[in-house]
Formats: structure tokens, sequence, C-alpha cells
């Protein structure tokens, strides 16, 4: 019986046992991560109610402008999974080579859109001091945080294309005791350090940032030469992955870029209630994506070993691969459901001291309701990052962003036409926002269950091996 059971979920190369080795370690890199942006959220809620709310949408607005890129950037780790389980290994440098030259493309495109996106805070209505404080992180953010996740991007995905995402992990867990060390004295100004407030936190986060691109960086070049690859070589210009990695990730993208505007446009549009509102919807957020970002990794996971196996020639397996993340997911997502629901106001605390002279009764007020609302998409959640995956790695991108941007617009019109048009109050809107998730997880699997994404040629030696 438990031998069937293990054969069934667990065993073969799309089981549960193949997927969480490059599954696992993203998730905890992913935690790590989310952590940096939890810590600096949670020292600014000692400074000040307008810092907090200044340090997420500040931050939020300026991964607006970055997004697209990033987004097609990596792309990388599922051509990367593609070419390693075709056993075309010499390739993946190549493809990694393509994605940092695309970044440094990239970049003076960003800077010029962060002129326009900076204006979005006075447009929406914030106070003065908030947009103070927004524009401040706002910067840091664009300048340098832009120009690291651009690099780091096709970095980190070649190591989760190939399955290695251990190095990730390792220079995620390092980046983070940075950045909990160094916000900490710079943003309240300890061991002689100046008290730079959000200028410190965005600081610190820049730091931590380069850690983990000057890690990933030498255990790349350490990897090639190891491996006798020739990154410099690889370095020129490759047309066809380049045209790939345009075809394939412009869709990929689109959908996080539209997917973050309108998310952002939400965030922005409950600022409008007030610091209050602005302070616990922040909260909320924190303790969101604290809970989202590991079902990142999953996705991740579930991207690189449906590519591998696709590349592989096994479309069953690749299945199956899906189904395995999507498993985990379920009982990561009905944890969270419970922590959220009969644990809101202990996690809503943490970021409500009542010892800082800061009167937070009215944020958690609101900010109790909220989170256990939120708990109720989270199955949706889950759902949708599987399946969204399995139609990446199989290089179904245009049809994951037609669902993907069709569902976060619905979200988001319905959102804001809650706020603006029928001028809800704000625990009112956010209800409307969380029922409106749910209608993503649909339309997503039912292109999954087309079978389109088993099909679909990457390279020209797929083409070759097709018609052979």
């Amino acid at each position: 019986m438990i031998r069937k059971f293990l054969h069934r979920h667990w065993s073969g190369p799309g089981g549960i046992g193949a997927l969480l080795p490059i599954a696992v370690p993203m998730i905890v890199s992913n935690i790590f991560d989310t952590a940096m942006m939890f810590v600096d959220r949670l020292y600014m809620s000692y400074v000040g109610k307008e810092h907090i709310a200044a340090c997420m949408n500040g931050g939020l607005t300026a991964w607006s402008c970055t997004i697209f890129f990033v987004g097609v950037i990596s792309y990388v780790s599922a051509m990367v999974a593609r070419s390693y389980g075709a056993g075309h290994h010499r390739e993946c440098p190549v493809i990694v080579s393509q994605g940092l030259r695309l970044g440094l493309f990239a970049y003076p495109v960003i800077l010029l859109l962060a002129f326009l996106a900076a204006k979005t805070f006075a447009w929406a209505g914030h106070d003065l001091r908030q947009q103070q404080l927004e524009t401040t992180y706002f910067w840091y953010s664009i300048i340098g945080g832009s120009l690291l996740a651009l690099l780091r991007t096709p970095l980190a995905a070649f190591f989760s294309g190939l399955g290695r995402t251990r190095i990730i992990l390792w220079a995620s867990l390092i980046a983070m005791l940075v950045n909990v060390v160094l916000n900490y004295l710079l943003i309240f100004g300890k061991f002689g350090f100046p008290r730079l407030e959000i200028a410190g936190a965005a600081i610190g986060t820049l730091a931590s940032s380069l850690t983990v691109l000057v890690i990933l960086f030498c255990s790349f070049l350490a990897h090639c030469r190891r491996h006798g690859f020739n990154f410099p070589a690889s370095w020129r210009h490759n047309d066809s992955i380049c045209r790939a990695l345009l075809k394939f990730g412009f869709p990929n993208g689109l959908d996080g870029f539209l997917g973050t505007i309108s998310f952002n446009a939400m965030v922005t549009a409950f600022h409008g209630f007030g610091a209050d509102a602005a302070a616990a919807v922040t909260i909320v957020l924190n303790w969101d994506l604290l809970s989202f970002f590991p079902l990142l990794g999953t996705q991740i996971g579930i991207t690189t070993l449906v590519g591998q196996r696709l590349g592989a020639g096994d479309p069953q397996e690749a299945e199956r691969a899906t189904f395995s993340g999507l498993k985990l997911n379920m009982l990561y997502m009905l944890f969270l459901l419970f922590c959220f629901v009969f644990f809101a106001r202990p996690l809503v605390a943490v970021f409500t001291p009542d010892n800082q002279g800061i009167d937070y009764q009215a944020v958690v007020n609101l900010a109790v309701p909220m989170l256990r609302w939120a708990a109720v998409y989270l199955i949706f959640d889950g759902c949708y990052l599987a399946f969204a995956g399995a139609l990446r790695g199989g290089g179904d991108t245009f049809w994951a962003m037609l669902i993907g941007v069709t569902f976060h617009w619905v979200l988001a019109g319905n959102t804001l036409l809650a706020i603006y048009g029928f001028n809800c109050s704000a625990m009112t809107s956010w209800r409307v926002w969380v029922c409106s998730v749910m209608l993503g997880c649909p339309g997503i699997y039912l292109r999954f269950r087309t079978g389109k994404w088993k099909h679909i040629k990457i390279f020209a030696f797929e083409q070759h091996n097709s018609a052979g």
C-alpha cells in the first residue's frame, strides 16, 4: 500500500521526489527574499505609519518599471531547462549571456520610464509627506535596484534551469543577513551610522541585492570553468537564441508588467483612503507576499521540471510534475489558511508596536479582518501558479499572458470600480478584491487541459528532432 502510494505521488522523474530538490531551495530562497522586504516594513513600523506605507508603494512602483524586462529575461530559466533536458548543455551559458546583454540594453529604458512613474504618487492624491518618502525609496530602487535585478535574473535563471537551486538559496541567505544588519544600522542610526530612515532601508536592500549578484556571478563563472564552457565566447550575440528569448519571454514579461501595474494601481487606490488604511493594507500585503513568494519557488520548480521533461521528450512526466507541484501548493496553502484565520491579530500586532508613541488602533481594527479575508483566495493562488508554471515551461507563454492579463485587469477593474465608482469603504473594497481573485484559476486550468503546451518547439534542434 505504502509502496503504491509512493510510486503514484513520489517516485519517477515527474513525481514529488524529483520536484522537491529543485523547488525547496527556491521556496526557501524566496522566503529569504521576501523576509528582506518584510524586515524593511517591520523596521519602518517603528519610524511611522507614513514610512511603512511609502516603503511598500515606492518599491512596488519601481518594480513596475522593471518587471517587464525582468520577466522577459527570466525566461532564460525555461530555455536552459529545455536545452539541458535535451542534452544540449553547451548552449546553456549562451542563453545566459543573451539574457545579460538584454538586461544591459533595458536599463536606460527603465530610467526613462521612471521619470513618468515618479509622478504617480502626486496623481493618486497622496499627501505631501507621503509623496516625499515614496519618491526617496523609489529612486534608490530604480537607479540601483533595477540594474542589479536585470543582471541577477539570468544568472539565477541559469541555476534554476539546471535544477541546481541550492546556490540560489545560499546566496539569498547571505543577502538576507546583510539586509537585516545593514538596514538596522542605517534606518535607526546605530553604532555610529547616520540615521537615514527610509533611505537607509533602500540602501540596505541594494547592498543585499549586490551580494546576491556577486555570489551568483562567481558561481556561474566557476561552473563554466568546471565544465569546460568558454563564457567569453558565449557572450557573442546569438541570433537564434536571442529571437527565441524575445519570442517566448516577451509574453512572460508583458504578463508580469501588466499584472504588476494593475496590482500597483489597486494598492495606490487603497492608499488614498488615508494613512491608517494605507498602513493596514501594507501590513496585510506583507503577510500575503510572505506567503505568496514561496509559491513562486514551487512554480519555478514546476517550470524547470516541465522544461526538462519536455526537452527529454517525456510529456507524460511533464504533466505529472505539474500535479506534483499542485499537491505541494495545496498543503502549504491549507497551513496558511489556518494561520491567517486563527492568528490574524498576533500577526498584525508584529507591525503595530504599542510602545512607540504611535496610535495604531485604527490600523489594527482594519488590518485584522482584511487578513482573515485574504485567507480566502490563497487556495486559488496556489492552483493558478501551478498551471501557469506548466504553460511557461512548455513555451505556451502567449496564452499564459492572455489569461493572466485578463484576470489581473478584471481584478483591478472590479476593485477600482468599488473604490471610485461606488465610493465603497476600504473594507468593502477589500472584499471585492478578494472575491475577484478567484476568477483567474478556471481559465488557466482549462488552457492547461488542452495539452497544447506539450507540443510547442522552442529551439531549432527540437524542430529537427520532431521532423526526424
